[in-house]
């Protein structure tokens, strides 16, 4: 091949290269934003129900623990009273039962939304430095 050759070869082979390079890098983008969009719109609709769900969980819980935890607390004042209890004894030590469990339930409830993160997608959206590697 003589160096005209070479050099014509060489030039017509990059146009058309980069003509099908730039249809192919438009077309994954096309697809890529697609997904991104579809993979947003699906973690919204999982935050969505797993935060409703949360909610009416909770309402459902606290309403029931208020009612069962204050006729307990009703139930072993009426017990103590008998016993011979000072009301200041009784109020006092349903006071430090009532805080022990809220502070239970506040455990239970940061456990609960600890476990819903968006790092899961966040590392398919946007991959970190260790993965570039």
């Amino acid at each position: 091949m003589t160096p005209l050759e070479e050099r014509n070869h060489t030039t017509e082979t990059p146009a058309k290269e980069a003509a099908v390079t730039a249809d192919q890098l438009t077309m994954s983008h096309k697809k890529w934003l697609k997904s991104i969009f579809g993979l947003g719109a699906l973690e919204a609709k999982i935050w969505m129900a797993s935060g409703a769900q949360l909610i009416a969980l909770m309402c459902g819980v606290v309403f029931l623990l208020v009612t069962s935890w204050l006729l307990l607390i009703a139930l072993l004042a009426t017990a103590a009273w008998y016993a011979g209890w000072s009301l200041i004894g009784i109020l006092a030590t349903a006071l430090v039962a009532t805080l022990i469990s809220s502070f239970g339930l506040v455990l239970l409830i940061r456990k609960t939304l600890k476990r819903m993160d968006l790092t899961r997608t966040l590392d398919a959206i946007i991959p970190t430095d260790n993965e570039d590697d």
